[in-house]
C-alpha cells in the first residue's frame, strides 16, 4: 500500500502477510481498545477488519476504495487476546473487487467483514 497509514499505526496494527488480494493483520486488545463493559470495542474491531481490507486490495500498484462494506460481530474479545484479521479477495471485475475478511482469535471467530472496493487505477 502507498504511504502510511498512521490510524493503522496508532491503534497497534500489525501487518503479518499482504500479497495481491490477501492480507493478514494483528491486533492484541489494550485497556485502550476497550468500552464501557470490558470489551473491544465494535470500532476497534471494524478498524482491523478494515485496515486488512485496504492492505489487500491496495496492494503493490492497485488503488482502490471501499464502495460498500458491512461487519457481523460474533463473540466479544477482551483486554489481552490478540485478534487477527485475514482478508481474502473473493471477486476480482474490471472495476470492483469484493472481499471477506475473517477477524478471529486463536479459539474464537469474533467477527466477518464484507467489503467492496472501487479499483480506481491498476
Amino acid at each position: 500500500m502507498k504511504g502510511k497509514d498512521i490510524f493503522r499505526e496508532n491503534l497497534g496494527i500489525q501487518i503479518i502477510e499482504v500479497k495481491d488480494g490477501y492480507a493478514k493483520l494483528s491486533l492484541k486488545i489494550t485497556k485502550d481498545h476497550t468500552n464501557s463493559i470490558g470489551a473491544a470495542h465494535g470500532g476497534v474491531i471494524f478498524s482491523l477488519a478494515d485496515c486488512a481490507f485496504a492492505e489487500a486490495c491496495n496492494y503493490g500498484d492497485n488503488v482502490a476504495v471501499a464502495v460498500q462494506v458491512s461487519i457481523n460481530y460474533l463473540k466479544p474479545a477482551f483486554e489481552g487476546d490478540k485478534l487477527t484479521a485475514e482478508a481474502v479477495r473473493i471477486s476480482d471485475g474490471k472495476t470492483l473487487g469484493l472481499y471477506h475478511i475473517t477477524i478471529s482469535k486463536p479459539d474464537k471467530k469474533i467477527a466477518v467483514f464484507s467489503g467492496l472496493a472501487f479499483k480506481t487505477s491498476n
